[in-house]
């Protein structure tokens, strides 16, 4: 399930990432590449071991999944917000373009990770 996962994310981000690298070529903005990529790589990085914590819990109560999906879901929401704000205020980085990247990439992992659990859900409902 774990794998499955990762696999599905990856074809889903290198679709994203090609036509963002085409779009930032045609806008010939390659100043805002370093935003994008802190803006993908933050996400990415929380996604991957709160779905495995997600992938743990799947086949356990009700209960422990629940805090696993939503609980995880909060520890990344408040981890990505913290290190937002250190970058913030530590570094130069052009802040409206980091966070529009963060929020469309935390979206983007937060749609996938969900798509992923219902899938999983349905099929172990029809077992």
């Amino acid at each position: 399930m774990f794998l499955d996962f990762l696999k599905m994310l990856g074809i889903i981000l290198s679709i994203v990432w090609l036509l963002l690298l085409s779009s930032l070529y045609l806008l010939a903005q390659p100043m805002l590449f370093k935003e994008i990529l802190i803006g993908c790589l933050l996400p990415v990085a929380c996604f991957i071991p709160g779905f495995y914590a997600v992938s743990w819990a799947f086949n356990r109560s009700f209960r422990p999944f629940i805090i696993a999906v939503f609980g995880g879901m909060l520890v990344r929401l408040l981890f990505i917000c913290t290190v937002f704000i250190l970058i913030a205020k530590l570094t130069q980085l052009h802040i409206v373009s980091l966070l529009f990247s963060l929020v469309g990439f935390y979206t983007l992992c937060l749609v996938v990770e969900l798509y992923f659990i219902n899938t999983q859900i349905q099929r172990r409902e029809e077992v």
